[in-house]
């Protein structure tokens, strides 16, 4: 390297080392912090009684009052489930605790956390979160840690579609009544609300004091990766979507880094929140407020999850609550009833399946990633639903998808794959160029161009069908990278799971376990052969890049899920067919073709020629020099 790249490595070096410092340096301030807030106990706030509450309206056949006095000396269980149906099977499970009136897991009934090493464990999102979903948290915008509800609530009341839990504050003032219900189809094809719960609370002032709260929230539950395997940072986030905007943030958004500093967590003030919540790879909890239901800001924060299935293996993750509108509940005066306040969410908790997301309002869909990649992501996760529901195995839509897109890049395939036959066509006048012209690249160039423009040979377009496919490639890797649809489904006997690698074994070096996938190997090898098949391009450095192509993605490849590298690997050999085809066709034939004015290669071949006439000026000493002097 010259002595310009030596001090850019060594500026970069000292940049990340002074990132790593910093970094320690934040992770210690906040342990202190997490310690200093453990040791204060935050309080609720309550004011002085002020005018008589105004008579409240009866709640259903119980009250609040009933409630016995809150008691966190319990012992925390599932008091009731709710379970959504399509045609009579089994969807997903909502299981209710007495901890905090919360929703405490969901599990998908069709989905296993990992048929290979957990086998008959079904999928259950915030199992592994001490703070469940729904749950109530008080002092969300103070310096100190929050308040979680976590006293005890009783079943009130249940029916296959409804469930209601009555609970008191942690300060008794408060009679709580949770009531969570299945929420119905709006459409006969609607399939979100199998996985969605509407939740409406009601708090009631049962005290003889006023009670007012600005930084209560319902918490979302914990966002974490459900098997150790995931990548925290990649794929877990907070989510939430103000104002339009669509915003996400990984655990490693508290840790801080070269302009901001750690944080044990944050209160944010946002205007018109329309959904929130937390998500991993494949699975989401969103809080959708009702009317007159949100605060218009949010609480999040890190945390540390230990995976029971995976022997408490710990994860990072987040959790995020929204918070409610201020309430202001007068006391009990008298036969008068205190105040009363609803506030009602829906709850969405379960996988990221486009097909559902994308027909819920308030782009609910955001959460699968595709990014601006959605114009090809989208209808590429439609197709493959489609021929999931014609061939009911994922492994086998995935290649009839594969089929359909190399169907419809066949003319440009054949187009590109005859250019460049035709351009091999051209070598031995190129080696007459490079003859007559010897070490002159410029003029040899300029030649170049005229020859391509005088028999109508584009020299990009061998690297065109390369270049279509790699948006294609990117948007169908997004798509099986979220696609929750593919977890656990496996094919051809070898592939246990098309959303992870492929492994058949391990290869122990120097203390580190190589896994060997065989897909992508499979891969590499038909893309070389469908290399050598494709007529050689005139141009050297289109060579070289064609050349490096199957070990680039090899590499990229090998250890992505192994949906990915199977469609690859077959659109590799329906390329190879394709080419065999192709070469059995006639020769095409090198003719001259009329000139054509304002086209790219007569664009480029003036800018050669300009060029060429510039260098032969000072070489020649002709080139005129600007006149500096004043005058």
């Amino acid at each position: 390297m010259d002595k310009k790249a030596w001090i850019i490595v060594i500026l970069c070096c000292a940049c990340l080392g002074l990132s790593l410092y910093y970094s320690d340096q934040n992770q210690k301030i906040k342990e202190q912090n997490a310690q200093l807030a453990a040791a204060k106990q935050p309080t609720m706030q309550t004011q002085p009684s002020a005018a008589p509450a105004a008579p409240a309206a009866e709640t259903a056949t119980a009250t609040a009052e009933t409630a016995a006095a809150p008691s966190t000396r319990f012992t925390p269980k599932t008091i009731a489930t709710l379970v959504s149906k399509d045609n009579g099977k089994d969807i997903a499970k909502f299981a209710f605790s007495n901890k905090g009136g919360s929703l405490e897991y969901v599990e998908i009934c069709e989905q296993q956390i990992n048929s290979q090493t957990v086998p008959d464990h079904h999928v259950r999102i915030n199992e592994d979160s001490p703070v469940g979903i729904g749950s109530i948290a008080y002092n969300l915008s103070g310096h100190a840690a929050p308040l979680y509800d976590e006293t005890e609530y009783t079943l009130l009341d249940s029916s296959p579609t409804t469930v209601r839990l009555l609970g008191k504050s942690p300060d008794g003032k408060l009679g709580i009544i949770k009531e969570y219900s299945l929420k119905p189809a709006a459409k006969d094809d609607e399939k979100s609300n199998l996985y969605t719960v509407s939740l409406k609370i009601t708090m009631e002032n049962i005290s003889k004091e006023r009670v007012s709260h600005r930084d209560i929230g319902i918490m979302a539950g914990g966002g974490y990766p459900i098997a150790k395997n995931e990548n925290a940072d990649a794929y877990t986030n907070l989510v939430y979507q103000a104002d339009g905007d669509y915003e996400h943030e990984a655990p490693s958004y508290f840790k801080g880094g070269w302009f901001s500093d750690a944080k044990d967590r944050e209160f944010k003030t946002l205007n018109n929140i329309t959904w929130g919540g937390v998500m991993n790879q494949y699975y989401a909890t969103l809080l959708i407020p009702g009317k007159d239901s949100t605060g218009e800001a949010i609480y999040t924060a890190p945390r540390h999850f230990k995976l029971k299935h995976e022997n408490s293996y710990g994860v990072n993750g987040v959790e995020f609550a929204i918070l409610m509108p201020a309430i202001d509940l007068r006391p009990v005066e008298g036969e008068h009833r205190g105040d009363q306040k609803t506030v009602q969410y829906d709850i969405y908790a379960g996988p990221k399946l486009n097909q559902y997301l994308s027909g819920m309002p308030n782009q609910l869909d955001s959460i699968m990633g595709y990014g601006w990649l959605w114009i090809l992501a989208a209808p590429m996760n439609w197709l493959l639903n489609l021929f999931h529901g014609w061939l009911g195995n994922w492994g086998w839509s995935i290649v009839c998808m594969t089929i359909v897109v190399r169907l419809l890049i066949w003319p440009l395939h054949k187009k590109s794959y005859m250019s460049m036959k035709r351009m091999s066509l051209m070598q031995p006048k190129m080696k007459e160029l490079k003859e007559k012209y010897g070490d002159d690249k410029q003029k040899i160039n300029m030649e170049m161009m005229k020859l391509y423009q005088q028999y109508g040979i584009n020299p990009a377009s061998g690297c065109l069908p390369m270049l279509l496919q790699i948006p294609i490639f990117f948007a169908f890797y997004r798509v099986l990278q979220y696609s929750a649809e593919l977890r656990g489904q496996g094919f051809l006997g070898w592939i246990h799971d098309l959303s992870l690698p492929d492994t058949v074994a391990t290869l122990p070096i120097m203390g580190w376990d190589l896994p060997i996938n065989i897909l992508p190997i499979i891969m590499a090898a038909t893309m070389i052969i469908q290399m050598k098949l494709t007529p050689k391009a005139g141009d050297p450095t289109q060579q070289k890049i064609m050349a490096f192509m199957p070990w680039i993605f090899f590499f990229f490849c090998y250890n992505f899920a192994s949906a990915l590298a199977l469609y690859w690997t077959v659109q590799n050999l329906i390329s190879i067919g394709q080419s065999y085809i192709i070469r059995r066709l006639p020769m095409p034939e090198l003719t001259k073709q009329p000139k054509k004015k304002g086209g790219f290669l007569q664009r480029m071949m003036e800018a050669q020629k300009a060029a060429l006439e510039e260098q032969q000026k000072r070489a020649q000493g002709q080139c005129p020099m600007r006149n500096v002097t004043k005058k």
